[in-house]
């Protein structure tokens, strides 16, 4: 081979190195996308324990779906009086408390701050755009 050739072959090698390296982070994202992912997962994995831990403190396991104690007035409260899971009351990124409100008897409210979009075919409910967005959880009637 000559002088140009392998010249030739060492810039389209070059540029196939590029273009895979390219085409990886348009299929993976970029390491920083996948890491706010990465922590928006947890954040959305927190309030789902969260959830549920409540739902099973205050609905009754007998088959029917009636409540057997008041929902938790506080995240504090429900934190302290979880039997089933440790839940983690607080951003993984800032530290900040994630939003409880109880709405009325049934219902409560779980917010947080997500700076990436989740619009999954799994578990719809808990598809969110990015930035504040609040589930509203009704005990009777729990997300998946």
């Amino acid at each position: 081979m000559t002088v140009r050739a392998h010249a030739a072959f060492g810039a389209a090698a070059s540029l196939a190195v590029l273009c895979a390296i390219v085409w990886g982070f348009v299929l993976a994202g970029s390491p920083s996308t996948r890491r706010r992912e990465r922590v928006d997962d947890q954040r959305l994995h927190d309030l789902q324990a969260i959830a549920a831990e409540i739902q099973s403190l205050v609905v009754t396991k007998n088959g029917k779906r009636e409540l057997k104690e008041p929902i938790p007035r506080t995240l504090d409260d429900a934190v302290t009086r979880a039997r089933g899971t440790k839940l983690n009351p607080r951003d993984p990124e800032t530290g900040e408390p994630y939003r409880y409100t109880v709405k009325n008897e049934t219902t409560f409210e779980l917010c947080a701050r997500f700076t990436t979009r989740r619009d999954s075919d799994w578990h719809v409910f808990w598809n969110h755009p990015a930035g504040d967005h609040c589930f509203t959880i009704n005990v009777l009637d729990p997300p998946p």
